[in-house]
């Protein structure tokens, strides 16, 4: 399944190179980073769906803007960022493509999705497969920007909110990129969400996401920018459950806010934590009156939910 950046719409009057280079899950989120930082958004990631650790990079780029030079310099910049991590990437591969339909190319890789034992992530122009009518679907735009569930620490979430249906309670989504994980907690019951991110991109794509599961519009408040955001817009009542999937240390800078956010008796859903972050992070958070109630893991990836320790 492609992860991920959509293809832009067909250019024929433009020849394209198709790069592809084996990628070690440890250097998605750098590699995410340093193609954005060079304003390059024909990309994406496919993986096997039994297989997490390594995932491939495809990226499109207009040929006659890509000399050999720059291919090279290309290719030694991803080295250099996989250099920190001790990994050597495989060798990579450089394809010229006649002209073709971008479009149905990006989206002829779509399938549906099934997700813990209710959720469906069906891409919006899919049909609804008959195995899987009796769950609950989650219609995406994929390429509109960030998550689309594939990534393990997305399914970690959906999962736990799949076993633990937030039924009529209000929840804080931090950091939405695709509105992915307010749509499942909507479709699972929850009363409403309000969810923040400090990237515009994710705000559109949580928006046009929204837009198309045909929910009512009062259910979900969305905001640019971060837990100052939530804090200013949320009820009185406070929140009964966070989810936050990001980076480690971004939840750490953003931890010491949580108590201004979330009800005495409320829960946080952390993920994007990687397995061998999780001593730390169950340390830090203790020392800020939280303890952990479930840790769950795919992979390398893992999942931390917590509540305080003075609950009652």
């Amino acid at each position: 399944m492609l992860v991920e950046n959509k293809i832009n719409s067909y250019n024929s009057n433009v020849s394209w190179l198709r790069f592809e280079q084996e990628t070690p899950f440890e250097l998605e989120d750098s590699f995410f980073w340093f193609l954005t930082k060079l304003g390059i958004h024909r990309f994406s990631f496919e993986h096997d769906p039994n297989n997490f650790a390594t995932k491939t990079l495809f990226i499109w780029l207009p040929s006659q803007e890509w000399s050999i030079s720059d291919q090279e310099t290309f290719v030694q910049s991803l080295i250099s960022l996989a250099k920190p991590f001790k990994l050597t990437l495989p060798p990579c591969k450089w394809i010229h493509l006649s002209d073709e339909d971008w479009s149905s190319i990006w989206k002829k890789n779509w399938k549906a999705d099934p997700v813990g034992k209710s959720i469906l992530i069906l891409p919006a122009w899919l049909d609804i497969p008959k195995n899987f009518s009796d769950r609950k679907i989650i219609r995406l735009d994929p390429g509109s920007a960030f998550g689309t569930g594939s990534h393990p620490s997305t399914r970690l979430c959906i999962e736990a909110l799949d076993k633990d249906p937030p039924v009529s309670k209000t929840i804080a989504d931090l950091g939405c990129g695709s509105g992915i994980l307010s749509l499942a907690a909507l479709k699972l019951g929850a009363k409403c969400v309000y969810a923040v991110d400090s990237d515009s991109l994710a705000i559109s794509a949580t928006k046009i996401n929204f837009s198309l599961n045909n929910f009512s519009e009062n259910l979900l408040n969305v905001y640019l920018g971060s837990i100052e955001e939530l804090e200013a817009n949320i009820p009185k009542t406070k929140i009964d459950l966070m989810i936050c999937n990001i980076l480690a240390p971004v939840i750490k800078s953003l931890g010491p806010g949580f108590d201004k956010i979330i009800g005495k008796k409320g829960k946080v859903i952390l993920s994007g934590l990687l397995v061998d972050q999780i001593k730390d992070m169950q340390e830090f958070f203790l020392q800020l009156g939280w303890k952990v109630l479930e840790i769950q893991e795919i992979d390398h990836w893992a999942l931390m939910a917590l509540t305080r320790k003075f609950s009652n």
